[in-house]
């Protein structure tokens, strides 16, 4: 009579283990600045074509590798890709990479803030509200961003 209940408390505990690991595996994805970091590294030639030839004559696409929303604003001399966002209203939060043909932090969907540099990158904080931003230069003309609604 104990095994069958045995057998069941196993289960539940397999259960619940792997959903925990399911759960971080898929929505946590901690690593998401650094896979950021090392895609634009790796990929950089290639996303430089495809940023430049964005901005001096867009072909009407909104995603990139099917994945990641796209965006570009060429006045700011930029090219977005969204590659994670989550939240609704006003707890949004996106993270990305840009493309900055000036090689200058730019704020989130190509508008002008007020960045603040400290030792690895650039803050902003919306004065009378909760919107933050951070940027950090990956490389030559390439940035990783996580803007906070």
């Amino acid at each position: 009579m104990k095994k069958p209940i045995v057998v069941a408390a196993v289960c539940i505990l397999c259960a619940i283990a792997a959903a925990g690991f399911l759960y971080t595996a898929v929505f946590q994805k901690s690593g998401a600045k650094a896979d950021i970091i090392e895609y634009v590294q790796t990929n950089q030639e290639a996303l430089e074509q495809f940023a430049t030839g964005l901005l001096a004559d867009p072909p009407g696409v909104t995603a990139y590798n099917e994945e990641w929303q796209i965006s570009w604003y060429p006045a700011a001399g930029m090219v977005e890709f969204i590659t994670k966002g989550s939240g609704v209203g006003s707890a949004t939060a996106y993270e990305g990479f840009y493309y900055s043909e000036d090689d200058r932090p730019i704020g989130f969907q190509g508008t002008e803030v007020d960045f603040v540099w400290d030792d690895t990158g650039w803050s902003w904080e919306e004065t009378d509200g909760d919107n933050h931003e951070r940027t950090e230069r990956i490389t030559a003309r390439w940035y990783w961003f996580q803007m906070n609604f």
